[in-house]
This record gives C-alpha cells, sequence and structure tokens, in this order.
C-alpha cells in the first residue's frame, strides 16, 4: 500500500507559492490519501488552480476579509425537509449551526402565483431564526425571473434582524437570472428594474449572483469570470459560483479561478462545496453521474478552499433530493416529502459531519487538532453492473469519473490504529498511520461493518446498510455513515 502525508498550513504556504512559480503545480488535498491494495492510487490534482492558487493563498494570509468568513448552505424551499412547520425550520438550523453552518442560501423558484407555498415557507423559516434570536441568517437565492416578484419579496424581508447583512447592506445571490445573448436569453432587468426599486424603498444591496457565462458552462475558468465582471461589473458587489455537476477536481478548479479574478477586481466571492452529483431526473442528459469518491471529494475541494480563502462559502446543497447534492442530516427524506419519488435517498449526515472539521479550518486558518478517533464513509448500494428488470427504470448512462464498486473510508486516527473493514464477508484489514488518511475497498453484496482497533481493543465501529444484489430501480445516491471514538487529549 501507499500513502502520502500532507503538509500542514504553513508549510503549504510556502509549498503552493514556490511550485506554482516553478511551472504551475497545484496546491494537494490538505491531509494525507491512503489506498488498500485492491484500489487504484488515485491522481489527486487540480487542473487549472497552478500560479493563481499561489497568488490567492499569499494574498489571503497577508491580510485577512474586513468581515468574518462564513458559511452557508444552499436551501431549497420547495422542499420541506422535516415537514412545513417554525418547530421543524428550526431543528434544520440548529443541525446546521451544531456543523458550523452560520446560515441558508434561500432558493426561492416562484412567489406569486400557483406555487405559493413559497410564501409560507419563508415566512416560516423567518420565524424559526427568529426563534433561534436571529444568529442563524437567511438571504435569498433568487431563481425566479420577473422584477416584480424580485422587488417584492426581497423588500418584505430586507429590514428583518435574520437578514445576512454585508457592511450594513442586504446581501443578495441568484442562480442564474442574467441575460445569455447566445442563447437569447433575456434575464431580468437588474439595473433597470431591480435595483432602483429597491433604492427607493432605501434598500442597500450587497449582490453576489451566480451568472452565468456565455457561452454557458458549468465549469467555468478564470477568463469566464473575468467575463462576467466586464459586462457586470457595474451590477455585481462580487460573484458565486454554484458548483455541483462536474468532477470535484474540475469544480476546485473553478472556485480558484472565481476567487482569483475576484481578488484582482478587488470583490467579493462566495465559493461552493458539493458533495455529490446525480441527476435522477435528467433523462436527455442520460440521468448523468459524476463520481465525488465520497470523502476525498470533499476533502479535495475543501483543500482548494483552504488555499484561495474565498469571503464566504456556500454549500451546495442543503437539501436538494433530486441531484443527490444534499447534506441535511435527514436518515429519509421520503417521510417528510411524500412527492419524492423512488429511489431512496440514502442519509447524507456522513458529508456534514465530514465538513465540520473543514468549516472551523476556513474559519479560523488554523487546523484543528485532532481529539478524537473519527471514521467517514461512503458507498453506493448497489453493484453498478446490475440493473433492474427491463422497462422498469432509465439507464443511467453518462457516468463521469473512475466510477467503481468501492467503498470510500476516510480515517482521523489520533494514533497508529488497524482498520477492518467486512465487506459482504470479506474482510480488508490495514494499518492506519496518526492523522487523516483515506481508503478504498472493493464492495460486495451483503452486511457492511468497520472497525478501528487500537493494541486489541476497539476505538470505534459501524455498521453500514447491505449492499444489494438485485434492485428494483437503480440508485446511484450513496449511503454515507460516520463513527466517533473517546475523546483524547490532544499531544
Amino acid at each position: 500500500m501507499t500513502w502520502v502525508r500532507c503538509m500542514p498550513w504553513p508549510r503549504l504556504t510556502w509549498w503552493v507559492a514556490e511550485t506554482a512559480r516553478a511551472a504551475g503545480a497545484v496546491p494537494p488535498c490538505p491531509h494525507p490519501v491512503t489506498m488498500n491494495r485492491r484500489s487504484h492510487a488515485p491522481r489527486l490534482r487540480l487542473p487549472g488552480l497552478m500560479a493563481a492558487a499561489a497568488c490567492l493563498l499569499l494574498s489571503a494570509v497577508d491580510g485577512e476579509a474586513a468581515s468574518p468568513r462564513q458559511v452557508f448552505a444552499h436551501y431549497m424551499v420547495c422542499f420541506a425537509t422535516y415537514g412545513e412547520s417554525v418547530e421543524a425550520y428550526r431543528r434544520e438550523m440548529q443541525e446546521a449551526q451544531a456543523a458550523g453552518i452560520d446560515g441558508f442560501a434561500l432558493n426561492v423558484g416562484a412567489w406569486s402565483g400557483a406555487d405559493t407555498y413559497y410564501k409560507r415557507r419563508v415566512a416560516l423559516l423567518y420565524q424559526a431564526a427568529a426563534g433561534l434570536g436571529n444568529r442563524f441568517t437567511l438571504f435569498f437565492s433568487i431563481d425566479l425571473t420577473n422584477a416584480t416578484d424580485v422587488v417584492d419579496m426581497v423588500s418584505t424581508y430586507a429590514f428583518h434582524p435574520a437578514s445576512f447583512r454585508h457592511q450594513d447592506r442586504l446581501v443578495l445571490s441568484t442562480f442564474g437570472g442574467n441575460d445569455i445573448p447566445s442563447r437569447g436569453l433575456p434575464g431580468v432587468d437588474w439595473g433597470g428594474e431591480v435595483f432602483p426599486a429597491l433604492s427607493s424603498r432605501g434598500i442597500k444591496v450587497c449582490f453576489l449572483p451566480y451568472f452565468w457565462p456565455d457561452p454557458v458552462t458549468e465549469l467555468p475558468t478564470y477568463a469566464d469570470a473575468n467575463r462576467l465582471f466586464d459586462r457586470y461589473g457595474g451590477l455585481v458587489d462580487g460573484l458565486f459560483y454554484f458548483g455541483a455537476a462536474g468532477l470535484p477536481s474540475r469544480l476546485a478548479a473553478s472556485n480558484a479561478d472565481y476567487a482569483r479574478a475576484a481578488r484582482e477586481r478587488g470583490r467579493l466571492f462566495m465559493a461552493s462545496v458539493a458533495p455529490h452529483y446525480w441527476g435522477l431526473n435528467q433523462a436527455v442528459a442520460g440521468r448523468r453521474y459524476y463520481e465525488f469518491q465520497g470523502p476525498e471529494g470533499l476533502a479535495l475541494q475543501w483543500g482548494s478552499i483552504l488555499a484561495s480563502r474565498p469571503d464566504w462559502v456556500e454549500i451546495v446543497t442543503w437539501n436538494d433530493w433530486n441531484e443527490g447534492t444534499y447534506v441535511a442530516p435527514v436518515d429519509d427524506p421520503a417521510r417528510w416529502n411524500a412527492g419524492l419519488q423512488p429511489p431512496r435517498r440514502h442519509p447524507h449526515a456522513g458529508y456534514l459531519e465530514f465538513s465540520r472539521r473543514y468549516i472551523q479550518w476556513y474559519k479560523s486558518g488554523v487546523e484543528p487538532a485532532i481529539d478524537r478517533d473519527a471514521l467517514f464513509c461512503s458507498y453506493r448500494t448497489h453493484p453498478m453492473g446490475i440493473a433492474p428488470v427491463p422497462g422498469t427504470d432509465m439507464p443511467v448512462d453518462r457516468r463521469i469519473g473512475d466510477v467503481q464498486d468501492l467503498i470510500y473510508t476516510t480515517i482521523v486516527a489520533t494514533e497508529p490504529a488497524e482498520l477492518r473493514i467486512t465487506s459482504g464477508g470479506i474482510a480488508t484489514t490495514n494499518a492506519v498511520p496518526a492523522g487523516v488518511t483515506h481508503w478504498r475497498t472493493r464492495f460486495w453484496p451483503g452486511a457492511q461493518s468497520f472497525l478501528l482497533t487500537r493494541q486489541g481493543r476497539t476505538a470505534l465501529s459501524w455498521d453500514g446498510p447491505p449492499v444489494m444484489s438485485r434492485v428494483e430501480r437503480y440508485n446511484f445516491f450513496p449511503t454515507t455513515g460516520f463513527a466517533y471514538g473517546a475523546p483524547v487529549k490532544p499531544r
């Protein structure tokens, strides 16, 4: 087996600068990458970061932003995770707060007309935030095109104490909403209708939209970011990058490119982090599935963020049940969302738990000490080669990345230990060094169990859902899990 230790933060700073000067190397994942004998060593490189990451990192460590670094989660108002009540929304906010998340970006796809539940749910969300002393903030991620609706929605909550503000200006974001000449799309008239109307009501705005590049791409570059600034520089205070449909290395590269462009222009930037992506309902796109490799993909993206130090981060998403990007720690979303069709949305609490460490690291700039053992894992619950009865489900034709039947496990160890993973009755044992390491293990149908021992004593254990040998529907929503050992005094 092979494994590679990562560099601590001060050394990482130096390394990025030196290697970038040498010809475009990129920052490593901020912890070791370890595989077992059955796996293939991954190429955890971040193409496209290059010298940009070095410049961003050096400027970030020389001086922090005027406002504290904050982390938000993209919240789909169309889904009520635990039901439609103040208590249910408050529960979600408290779960997010426990992980270090500061607020929700409310994705609102309608305001007037048939989908009036949006207004009702937004009101309940704001009531829930008020019940937490307005310490959990909210802002709109506008996903509608009617300027009148936009003005009404924003005005309604502009002066609510739970609305997120930056330097006394109301923060607004979007998912799209700009004009795209190559496709003949006009977009919202922000400068002619929305902002003048808001200004007349005494509402000052800090605008960080996710605007589509033209030509449209989900994996924009430094040049795309600069073209957006050139075109909309008079409207925006910065940019947001909504990155989910792409391999983690490409998402990280786009984040770094946007961060570089924004910093060079003295503008704000809100980066994104996504745990997974499967376009369940995207029949025309082949139900595209991107292999994120469990916690490894998250670690790679957070590594880029630790290097570029954007002003804010938005996790995409908290609760999008249709594209698999959710991190909300709900066991079964269909229990509260009756409209969700099969397959089952497996728990993604492991993604949220894994992100805690990196959220803390990003906010403080200091790598957290390891004070207890921890295990995080992710895997699909059926082999990729099996299929339902013909005609019962649409195939998953587009599988992007190195898609294999693997369990992706990350161990955070206080001291060297032994990891034993038993999949379908087949056991694999590996010696685990102290620190953070990634492991890949072939899975087999049957029960799945995880055991970390030290000198013959159990440090932690976890039993995951079984891997099925027959399925009625494809399910490319992975299950996740986590377990912690007893706290110890850090060395």
